[in-house]
Parts: structure tokens; sequence; C-alpha cells
């Protein structure tokens, strides 16, 4: 048997409002899309006002959201109206399907690679150069079955918002997808539009959970225990205690990790080689092309590790020296243990760091029966 929930006679203006606002950001969304599909010759003429798009868009929904919700308001009041369930039906379902459309076409998207798609060109930018969102996209189409993965949550969520007995499960699964993109969104800095756009659904969702929260309230706080209780009485404050030693043993055991790996923070940086000597020669600076011993850059990384690399223009594992490090700020003295091929002991270096500064260094050591000094200036 199915149950109808039947609206109050008389509901918020601000519930009204949310409607409104939120309705009329899909019908414009919609209705503005074709733009996206004008060839590029247009965006070359009138490339200019595509700034302008977003807050006429924004503005007309507002202004429309909050005219119609006070004078459905009013007349409700007035007691002019008395189908008020009949108009909240259709915004309703006008939110629905625009969710449905708009997300789903993300998910599409991602399927059909035109989102997380990389081009060859910024595959040889140094990573240190890339933005926010230029680093997210590489992120995230480094894999296409993760990327599939997700348009598959986005597209099986929309198909529930098209029906009113499974919006609450689509907003459930569509939800923790969409909070995840706008916090993307902020912290990495992609495109102020998809930012609107991830916001608005998320508002979209929001507003329909907030509609079933009585269904929530008794799915995950009215629920009845059907197990027997562990402890009561007495033992109740036992085991109150217990539910906090996970977390107070999580945070305990993350600072013994750090205590046991300390993460040095006197050397970590990028360093540039100025001078090289080996056996009190001096090491060409352009010998690294065949000579993998003559470093230009040395990158201490705390307990990451610190590599020795020949190649002063980006670093390569393949040809530079990388390993661990122990350094005694208070005697200056450095161990580093050079990786070496599997099933083999390190190489280690004993050196000693002198004329510290914030920005230069000198590093003289021995590896193997070589001896080394090295003038170091800190890039970053």
């Amino acid at each position: 048997m199915t149950h109808v929930r039947s609206y109050p006679h008389q509901t918020s203006w601000f519930l009204k409002f949310c409607e409104c606002v939120l309705a009329a950001v899909g019908i414009l969304s919609v209705l503005a899309m074709p733009l996206e599909m004008m060839p590029t010759s247009f965006w070359v003429k009138y490339g200019q006002y595509a700034q302008y798009i977003l807050p006429v868009l924004g503005g007309l929904a507002l202004l429309s959201g909050v005219g119609y919700s006070i004078v459905w308001h009013r007349r409700e009041r007035a007691g002019l109206i008395v189908d008020s369930g009949l108009r909240h039906a259709w915004l309703q379902a006008i939110i629905r399907y625009w969710l449905a459309f708009e997300i789903s076409t993300y998910g599409f998207a991602k399927i059909l690679k035109s989102q997380f798609s990389t081009p060859n060109y910024r595959l040889d930018m140094a990573l240190s150069d890339l933005n926010g969102f230029q680093l997210t996209w590489y992120y995230y189409g480094y894999s296409y079955t993760l990327a599939v993965i997700i348009a598959l949550f986005q597209i099986g969520g929309s198909c529930l918002l098209l029906f009113r007995r499974t919006t609450l499960l689509g907003v459930m699964i569509l939800l923790p997808v969409m909070v995840n993109i706008v916090f993307i969104n902020v912290f990495y800095n992609i495109a102020v539009g998809a930012f609107f756009n991830s916001v608005m659904f998320t508002l979209g969702l929001l507003l329909f959970l907030f509609l079933d929260v009585d269904k929530l309230k008794r799915a995950f706080w009215d629920l009845i225990e059907r197990l027997p209780p562990i402890a009561s009485g007495r033992g109740q404050w036992l085991k109150n205690g217990a539910r906090v030693l996970p977390i107070i043993l999580a945070f305990a055991t993350m600072q013994v990790l750090l205590k046991a790996h300390p993460n040095e923070k006197v050397l970590a940086g990028t360093w540039k080689v100025e001078s090289l000597m080996r056996n009190g020669q001096a090491v060409p600076m352009n010998s690294w092309q065949t000579d993998t011993t003559a470093w230009n850059r040395v990158y201490f990384a705390g307990w990451q590790g610190v590599a020795f690399s020949p190649n002063p223009y980006r670093y390569k594992p393949t040809e530079s020296w990388r390993g661990e490090y122990e350094f005694d700020s208070t005697t200056n003295k450095l161990k580093i243990f050079f990786e070496r091929k599997e099933g083999q002991s390190y190489d280690t270096m004993q050196a000693t760091v002198a004329n510290r500064t914030a920005k230069a260094m000198t590093l003289q050591g021995q590896l193997h029966r070589d001896t080394y000094a090295m003038k170091l200036t800190r890039l970053r």
C-alpha cells in the first residue's frame, strides 16, 4: 500500500523561496546550455561577454525566486491559494529532473573522456608549475576505471532522483559525491562556473534531505537495537570509557610513529649545487649527462628521504641517488644511506655540514673511497 504524505495547508516562506530559486536556477541553466555548443569562432568574437553569464543567471534566478515566493506566500496566508501542495510538487519535480540531467551529464563526460583529460603539452611541465586545477585533472584522469566508477555513482544516483519513491536514496548516494566535489573546487581553485554548479547541486540535494528528515530520524535515531547490552549499571561507565579508547590509541600511535621517524626540517628543501669537488678536483657542471655522481640538485625531504640528482632541470628517479638520512643539528653530522639494488646493503655517506645558514651551506663527506665537497644554496 502506497503511503501518500499530505502537505500542510501552509508552508514557510523560506521553503517556498528555496524551491523557487533552485527551480529558476535549473531552468535558466538548461536554457543557457546551448551556449556551450557554440563553435570556437563564436567565442573568439563574443568571448569577452562570457564573464557576465553566471552573474546574470544567478541574479535572474534570485530575483524571480524572491518575487514569486513572496507573492505565493502572501496569497496563501490570505486564503487565496488552495493548491500549494501542487505548486510544491511542480517545483520539486523541476529540481529533481534538473539535478538528474546536470549530474548525469558530468557522469557521461567522464565515461566519454571529455572530463579529466590532460593535454600532451602539460605532461612536459614541471610538477611545481602546475596549478590546483591542472593537478586535479591529471590525478583523476590517471585512472579511467576510477573515473567510470565515479560516473556510475553520478548516473545511478541521478536515475533514482527521477522517482519520488527513490529520491531519498538517490540523495544519499549523490550527496557525499557532491560535497567532495565542492571541497575540491574550493581548495584546488577549480573554475568558478564548476564551483557554482557544484554548490547549486549540493543545495538541491540538501533540500530533499531536509524534506525527508523525519524518515532519516526514524531510520538512524529511533532505531531499536535488537542485541542485548554488553554492560549495564556500573559497567556502563567502563563501556563509555572504552568508546574513547580507540580514538586516543590512534592519536598515541601516530605520536609514537612521528617520534620514531622524525620529520627533519633544518635541511628540508631543494638545494642547488654551486660547486662540486671530488677527491680535491672540480667536477665540471656539464658532466652530469654521463656521470650520475655529478650532482646538480640535492633534495632533503625529512622522513621521505633524500635525493641527489645530476639533472639540473628536473628530477628523474632512474638517474638519481635516493636514500634516507639522519642529521644532528647540534654537531652538524650527516649520515646518508643511499639505496642500492634489491638484496644489497646501503651505501653510506658520512658527511659534515659547515657554514650553515638558512640560504646556504657546505657539505663535505666520503662515499666509498671518494671524498666530496659541495657548496649548496637553497632554491626553496
